[in-house]
């Protein structure tokens, strides 16, 4: 855990460089000599969207659109290849596919580096998806090290490691942003910032020990059994591909339900956020980099003084307390005309961002079987990701018809749901305890 920390500290400051430039970077790709054919296309695809539905064409408000398409690619991707990673570190160790995730990631950063067209762009996004199973490996690395109990020890230093990330990150990638040539691609510097932050993730993980108890190794057969349960969503849901008995499994999916609903609506609202505050505000790349400053600044020291010290059978209390302060806080970015009012959501916001689902994927463990800890990781991560590919693009939809007032106080209420669920949810640390 020394050395993975680290490296995951490095992986995030690199991929939270970007979260702020989302705005300025589509208007860099919608001019003359970076706009391209896929650019053109996707211009008409939304148009075609727009006349079909009856809503009016603003460029202002199609970014947002663009955005939220991007984050759901991302996502959708993520969806794909990470349980199967999940499920390969159980065969080859964790090492060996976490180090392949780097590679990866520093071949997208190497082509957004060199993204002058938005085609380019999107390439380079579409790898850096496919690479983001890491985090899932890193699940299953703790699941490995720490026992049932001390599971959420383990989860929060993986979330201390999220939150230096955007403490840090999206203030460099901004300030990079701001002292760039005009007549250079604004965007070399993050990317440069990425590719060595890279580097030095993959020294990390290339001392990094092996984890897997070699008595839990699977074989490759066992993997191509459960490849179809491994990627379709009812699967998923059912959490098909993990061998436990039934009772086990059904706790296993309220949990996952409860943590896909939350995902779907946070993602999709978190996502429209920098469109939100460049729209309302007219925040450029340093402000927006500010609101993750202070998100990240209030993260740490939950994750680090409170998750991480509350034992296992308080968790869902936790993640209750954090869905419970989620609501308040885009009711409040919903009504916020002044940045005092915005700031005041992001508390709110900083607080479930650090426990929600920390706390979910710790309980999540505490009944899953010993040997199926690649899977198990993979599986709740690819929900996950799912709830992210899905979350982006339907609330930037509804931002666009609705407006972002309106999509925020939706948003907010439908996230009293998956509240209630979790609170007629029984402990499921519970029977540990008697």
């Amino acid at each position: 855990m020394k050395l993975l920390i680290p490296a995951l500290i490095c992986n995030m400051l690199a991929f939270t460089s970007i979260l702020p430039l989302f705005p300025t970077i589509l208007n860099y790709y919608s001019k003359e000599g970076h706009r391209d054919w896929l650019y053109d296309i996707s211009v008409k695809g939304l148009q075609s969207f727009q006349e079909a539905i009856g809503v009016p064409h603003s460029e202002r408000y199609d970014k947002v659109f663009f955005g939220g398409f991007l984050g759901s690619l991302f996502s959708a991707l993520q969806f794909i290849s990470s349980p199967t990673l999940g499920s390969l570190s159980d065969i080859y160790g964790r090492r060996a596919i976490i180090s392949l995730c780097c590679i990866v990631t520093f071949i997208s950063y190497v082509n957004w580096l060199k993204a002058d067209t938005f085609a380019y762009f999107v390439l380079a996004r579409i790898l850096g998806g496919l690479s983001k199973g890491n985090i899932n490996v890193a699940t299953a690395i703790v699941s490995d090290v720490y026992t049932p109990e001390d599971h959420p020890k383990g989860m929060a230093l993986i979330g201390i490691s999220y939150s230096l990330g955007f403490l840090i990150g999206p203030m460099i990638g901004a300030y990079f942003s701001t002292i760039a040539s005009s007549t250079d691609s604004p965007f070399a510097a993050p990317a440069i910032f990425s590719i060595v932050l890279t580097v030095i993730e993959f020294a990390f993980l290339f001392f990094l020990p092996e984890t897997l108890d070699l008595k839990e190794q699977k074989s490759l057969d066992d993997i191509k059994k459960t490849r179809k349960e491994l990627i379709t969503p009812k699967d998923l849901f059912q959490f098909t591909a993990v061998n436990a008995p039934q009772d086990k499994k059904k706790e296993m999916q309220k949990i996952g339900w409860i943590y896909f609903l939350f995902l779907f609506l946070y993602s999709g609202l978190e996502f429209t956020l920098p469109f939100l505050t460049h729209l309302r505000f007219d925040f450029d790349n340093m402000q927006q980099g500010k609101l993750y400053l202070f998100t990240g600044l209030l993260m740490l020291p939950i994750q680090g003084k409170y998750v991480r010290k509350t034992p296992i059978e308080k968790q869902k209390a936790v993640a209750e307390f954090g869905i419970a302060c989620i609501i308040p806080a885009y009711l409040l970015v919903a009504v916020a005309q002044t940045p005092l009012v915005l700031y005041a959501g992001l508390f709110f916001y900083a607080i479930a961002s650090a426990t929600v689902v920390t706390s979910l994927t710790s309980l999540v463990h505490v009944i899953y079987p010993q040997n199926e800890k690649g899977v198990l990781a993979g599986i709740f991560r690819s929900l996950g990701c799912l709830a992210r590919a899905l979350g982006p693009v339907i609330s930037s939809t509804f931002f666009w018809l609705l407006g972002a007032t309106s999509c925020y106080i939706m948003g907010a209420l439908l996230l009293i749901f998956p509240l209630i669920l979790l609170k007629r949810l029984e402990n499921p640390t519970a029977k540990k305890t008697v």
